[in-house]
């Protein structure tokens, strides 16, 4: 039988200190990539989101925990929000 790993992930410890030079709080959302040798951890903001294809899961979306700025447009969500004003 072959062994499949699936979603593998490795606990890494990164000093607050880092963190909260480069901006990053416990409450921001973040998204990483790795290119040549190095691992990138970078805040999202909502202006950002262009690319986010939102699955309609409400419950575990990364979103969810940012306030609402009635910004609508800009909303990845906005098709699925219930305080999302009519488009």
């Amino acid at each position: 039988m072959q062994r499949k790993t699936v979603n593998a992930y490795l606990l890494l410890s990164v000093p607050l200190e880092l963190l909260e030079e480069a901006g990053i709080s416990e409450e921001s959302v973040i998204q990483m990539s790795a290119a040549d040798g190095k691992i990138l951890i970078q805040a999202v903001s909502r202006n950002d989101t262009e690319d986010f294809v939102c699955g309609g899961d409400c419950e575990n979306c990364p979103f969810g925990e940012i306030d609402c700025e009635g910004e609508c447009e800009s909303c990845p969500c906005a098709e699925y929000c219930e305080e999302s004003e009519e488009m």
